[in-house]
């Protein structure tokens, strides 16, 4: 997710805290100090609810990424490629590459998050029984993580796609029907109806007053919304590319250039003109290399006139590419999940064509 900060690894999975993270610390501290705290815990010093308020924003967080880590562990039993967690003001996303290839994994991987959050809210329960009326700021922590755990296993079962219950939902109709289409048509459709609930729910807070609970419930409807439409969105995508291969779709006579050519007369008779922002350089028949607006921009401008485009192209093996029978649906996953704008397509090493964004919307405006 663009604005992440990189915190650190945890089984081989990238930790990352996205800006908007930030913000919801200092919201939720707030709130914890001068309301939630203030009202069950009174008489404390000033000081002491305000440290209590944010150890218990952080350590709800690290409940999150539990949560997350949870979902991440049973894909990874599975075979599955997990990219990375990333804390946000929702909460928190693990990036799993693949799609479920079976409704049972989805269950499981969709299960386990609600699953550790619930145990999460026990543990945090018992620690406070030797700590009961006490009015320990420890008790205050851990009665907090209890029911804020208890609320995240239960906010999450709510049966509408993205949440986990809507995944539960989903692999059960899938299971029912064999459907895969089906049931996510079904579960997002669920979901863009809770979606609007909240919606509705948070115009309503908003006008008897209560402002903030109002708004944040209205963001939650919207962050629903969006990430259901979104879900449905991608099922029809991979309903439209169902069975369609690379080579149905690639350029098969894309612009190329020689490596032995510098980098003045590329930007000038190539990239200029032709508006290019990445172009294929070729020996003969076979792919050398691939060169991009960002490998130019790295050499000085003075130094373009005498720097061969094979100095500073990306070779064959630092570039991801693909064959004319691969599936084009597959191909599409992976340019976005890394981002790639065109993939060199390639056969026997020989260069047989070019896969870009721009043809895989031609081809679907096109059907």
């Amino acid at each position: 997710m663009p604005g992440s900060l990189r915190l650190g690894k945890i089984a081989g999975i990238d930790i990352y805290a996205h800006w908007s993270w930030f913000i919801i610390l200092v919201l939720l501290t707030w709130s914890l100090a001068s309301s939630w705290f203030a009202q069950l815990f009174p008489g404390w010093a000033a000081t002491i609810y305000w440290i209590a308020a944010f150890i218990s924003a952080l350590l709800l967080f690290v409940c999150v990424l539990v949560h997350e880590l949870a979902h991440a562990l049973v894909a990874q039993t599975f075979g599955l490629t997990v990219k990375n967690i990333t804390l946000f003001i929702f909460g928190g996303m693990a990036s799993i590459e693949e799609d479920m290839q079976r409704p049972g994994v989805e269950f499981r991987v969709a299960i386990a998050g609600p699953i550790a959050s619930f145990l999460l809210a026990v543990v945090a329960f018992l620690l406070t029984l030797p700590l009961r009326g006490s009015n320990a700021s420890a008790e205050a922590v851990l009665d907090y993580l209890a029911v804020a755990n208890l609320l995240l296993g239960g906010f999450n079962l709510i049966p509408g796609f993205p949440l986990d219950g809507g995944c539960i939902l989903r692999s059960i109709i899938w299971k029912v029907t064999g459907d895969c289409k089906k049931s996510t048509c079904i579960a997002s459709s669920v979901g863009q109806a809770c979606a609007y609930l909240f919606i509705l729910l948070g115009i309503i807070e908003f006008s008897m007053g209560n402002f903030f609970n109002g708004l944040w419930t209205v963001f939650i409807g919207w962050f629903l919304l969006n990430a259901a439409q979104t879900a449905n969105t991608q099922v029809e995508l991979q309903s439209a590319l169902q069975g369609i291969s690379v080579s149905q779709v690639m350029n098969p006579r894309p612009v190329t250039v020689p490596a032995n050519i510098s980098l003045q007369k590329l930007v000038e008779e190539y990239f200029l003109p032709l508006g290019l922002r990445t172009a294929p350089v070729t020996q003969g028949d076979y792919l050398a290399g691939l060169i991009t607006l960002s490998d130019i921009a790295r050499v000085e401008r003075e130094h373009w006139s005498y720097t061969p485009v094979g100095h500073v192209m990306r070779l064959p093996e630092q570039v991801s590419t693909a064959t004319p029978e691969q599936p084009l649906q597959g191909m599409l996953q992976m340019m976005g999940t890394q981002d790639i704008n065109q993939v060199p397509v390639v056969q026997d090493g020989r260069f047989v064509g070019l896969l870009s964004r721009e043809s895989i919307i031609r081809y679907l405006q096109v059907r």
